[in-house]
């Protein structure tokens, strides 16, 4: 699942490198080693793309993203994770994937066909989803120790899966 996450990772950050530019709106690469990292990133309008890596101990990502088509990232690899993020409008994607101990996610979307998933490989899971608004779909996977997951969605035509097992 680990080489999963990564690849999937990498398959996004080569995928959107190749938009021209008048599709891409702004685009913000974050990469963190070592410890104590902490990001946060803001963008208002559309085609906006986040993406978040970080590895190493007591890492915080935070994601704000206002408008239509955006698409929000975060891998964070380590211990004392926390991950969040926010998105307001239409079409917007959200992806957390976190592998090492202490793991936190939450994501909150607002708006229609929007898309939220959440993996929590190891340790003591935590993640939160919530959208309101219609036509949305969200995923939580959690593998490993603690898991806890909550899902809220609000709306009509709203899907959502959580799957939950142990290495």
């Amino acid at each position: 699942m680990k080489r999963f996450l990564t690849a999937m990772s990498a398959l996004g950050l080569l995928v959107t490198a190749n938009v021209p530019a008048a599709y891409a709106g702004n685009k913000v690469v974050i990469e963190q080693h070592g410890y104590s990292n902490s990001a946060g990133v803001s963008q208002k309008g559309k085609r906006n793309k986040i993406f978040h890596s970080q590895r190493g101990r007591g890492n915080d990502g935070r994601a704000l993203q206002r408008g239509r088509a955006n698409i929000s990232d975060t891998h964070q690899l380590g211990r004392g994770n926390q991950a969040f993020t926010d998105q307001w409008g239409d079409r917007n994607y959200a992806v957390s994937g976190q592998d090492g101990n202490n793991n936190h996610a939450e994501t909150v979307q607002t708006g229609r066909r929007n898309v939220a998933g959440t993996a929590q490989i190891g340790s003591d899971h935590t993640a939160v989803t919530g959208q309101n608004g219609s036509n949305n779909t969200s995923a939580t996977i959690q593998v490993g120790k603690g898991q806890y997951a909550e899902t809220y969605q609000s709306g009509n035509g709203n899907i959502s899966v959580v799957i939950q097992g142990r290495k």
